[in-house]
């Protein structure tokens, strides 16, 4: 599909051009992060299998886990979820600028073509 220059595609906004090699590298390894481990189906059945597996063992065993569990919700599903959430944000805000910067510009050369539609027939 051919891009036309008053109409930016809304993927290379989302994603920006914003800080250096290292920040970027550093944001896409965050996202796949957040889409392939936090969002997988081995996370959730770790999660429900690890409780189950602790029942017999020791209470220290079964405190350690819950110290675990509770610091991996604080320091790594809840930012990541809001990251996740940051992401989505971004790129529905690129779509809606680019669908504004579409129709404006199709309302523009609509109108332009109307003047001069008008102006030959007078």
């Amino acid at each position: 599909m051919r891009q036309h220059p008053e109409v930016p595609h809304p993927g290379r906004q989302a994603r920006g051009t914003r800080g250096s090699a290292l920040a970027r590298w550093n944001d896409g390894l965050l996202d796949w992060l957040t889409d392939h481990v936090l969002a997988s189906v081995a996370m959730f059945d770790a999660a429900m299998t690890l409780p189950l597996l602790t029942l017999p063992m020791s209470t220290g065993a079964k405190v350690t886990l819950g110290v675990i569990s509770g610091s991996w919700i604080q320091w790594w599903a809840l930012p990541a979820l809001q990251r996740s959430a940051n992401r989505a944000d971004r790129a529905r805000d690129a779509k809606a600028d680019a669908d504004h910067r579409a129709l404006t510009h199709i309302a523009t050369v609509v109108a332009q073509l109307l003047d001069r539609e008008q102006g030959g027939a007078g």
